[in-house]
Order: C-alpha cells, then structure tokens, then sequence
C-alpha cells in the first residue's frame, strides 16, 4: 500500500473512533439517567425505616441479585400509626417496570392504609383489592403484615403466601409458622373466605426477624438451602446492627457471592428502648450487592 491510501483510511478510522466516543458519551449520559431514575423509584420504594418506634428498635439489610438494575422485588416498610407499629415485608411477584409499579403501588397504598384502617387484616384485604384491580394481572405480591407495640405483650400477624417470622428468644430461634394461610395479595380471589389474622406472644427482650424467601432458599455450591434459624443462633449479636451484618456477610459467604434472588431482612426488636426516640430515623440502609457471576 501505498503512502496515499493510507490517509484516507487513517481519516476514515479516526471518524469512526470519533463516532464512537460520541456514541459513549452519549450511552453514558443515558445510563447516568437511567441510574438516577432508579435511584428515585429505591428511594420510594425503600424508603429510610425509623430505628427506634413506638418502643420498638427495627433493622433492615438489603441484598441485591442484580447490582446493575438496582431495584429488586423485595419490599418492606415500618410504620408508626393510631392503631401501633404496622410492618409490612413483601416479595413482589413478576419482572421488569410491570413489577416496580406493581411494588410502588403495594408499599404507596399500604403507607396510606395502615392509618386509617383500624383492622389489620382489612389493610391486607384492601391491598388485595387493588393489586386484583390493576390491568396487569400477572403480577401478585407474597406479604406478611404486623401489627403491634412494645407494651402489648403480643403481636398481630396477617400471612399471605409469605414466609413465617423468626421468633428469636434469648439465644433460641424458631419458626412462628402456625399461622392461618392466605393466598398472595392480588389472589384472594381463589378463596372464598377473608383472611385472618393470628396472634404471637412477645416478652421484653424478644426480636422478630422477617425475611424474604431470598433468604431461605440461597443455595450453596452443593445445592443446600441457607440455614436461617441455626445461622440465627450462631451469629446472635446483642446490637440489632451487628447481628444483621453479620446473617447478611454470612448469606453472601454461604452463596459465594452469588444471589440469584433479591433478599431482605428485617429485624424488630422489643428490648429496652427509650420512647423519646421514636422518631429518630436511620438512614436508608446501603444495597450489599453480590459480586458478578
């Protein structure tokens, strides 16, 4: 070749390079917004919990399955209303912006719901309502809802196709699973009775972990499910912070970083804390996200 062909095609590729750099420019401007955009639907969704409540110390740790959405389907909230502390934790079933809606719309409605409806399983039936009512009928939401306060000596639990709490007394973890079944909010259709509700005595002292089934059915490499009650007990930490980063470090450790499913952990916790505190908020807990496969 000689000298002369080579600048045309010398010009040629510093176009297309210029084009390219463009171009990325460009692509990173969108993912910029993209990433902003997910950032305020988060934040709607899991909104900063208060760490102190109606008497009531609550922790949450999220982990996410896929760090470049963002947003997953897990969802939860803590609420201080006329009628006690309400909890909500939810698993929103479906993908993609169908499942953001239908998870913006679960916790926008029962924020608003856990004011004003004096019966904690009319929240639920209500919630029903109006996942049943959207044009996407695909989507549904596993729930389980509670009801309580820390001088009641009881909490009130409403369970919809969700995983049962963790009763954790002293230094022993079990399964609060007798509890009346009901199908996943959106579904009540399928029965013909309303859901009921069910009670769970409490003593000073004593905590209840909700979670996501995120975190039950985590696999290590030889297939096993991640053994949430014996890990309790193992990794059991007098600071509600502590203790949740240490189930958390440990659920990543038991996967080898890899989460194939969004996971969330809530802990409410009935020691001795100073009502004066009830409206201190903490903030929004950092996403642990597991690393690439």
């Amino acid at each position: 070749m000689n000298g002369g062909a080579g600048v045309p095609f010398c010009a040629f590729l510093m176009l297309v390079i210029g084009g390219c750099v463009v171009g990325l420019h460009r692509q990173t401007r969108t993912v910029g917004a993209l990433r902003a955009v997910t950032r305020t639907l988060q934040d709607g969704i899991l909104r900063p919990l208060p760490s102190h409540v109606g008497g009531l110390r609550t922790e949450v740790r999220y982990l996410a399955a896929q760090p470049e959405a963002g947003i997953g389907g897990d969802i939860y909230d803590v609420s201080s209303t006329p009628y006690g502390v309400r909890i909500l934790i939810g698993d929103v079933m479906g993908s993609g912006m169908p499942a953001v809606g239908t998870a913006l719309d679960t916790v926008g409605a029962f924020r608003e719901l856990a004011q004003c409806e004096a019966r904690l399983t009319m929240v639920a039936q209500r919630l029903d309502a109006m996942l049943a009512r959207r044009a996407d009928r695909e989507d549904f939401v596993t729930a389980l809802l509670i009801g309580t306060a820390a001088d009641e000596g009881h909490a009130e639990l409403v369970c919809c196709g969700h995983p049962p709490p963790l009763l954790i007394r002293g230094r022993r973890a079990t399964f609060v699973d007798a509890l009346p079944p009901a199908p996943p909010l959106g579904l009540f259709g399928l029965q013909d009775e309303w859901c009921r509700g069910s009670t769970v005595s409490l003593v000073a002292g004593d905590r209840l972990l909700l979670y996501t089934d995120g975190v039950t059915e985590a696999r290590d490499g030889c297939g096993a499910f991640y053994p949430l009650a014996d890990r309790v007990t193992a990794l059991y930490d007098k600071d509600p912070g502590i203790f949740l980063d240490g189930i958390s470090a440990d659920l990543v450790r038991h996967t080898k970083g890899r989460i194939k499913d969004d996971a969330a952990l809530l802990l409410v916790d009935y020691g001795d804390v100073r009502t004066g505190d009830a409206q201190i908020r903490s903030p929004r807990p950092d996403v642990i996200r597991s690393p690439d496969n």
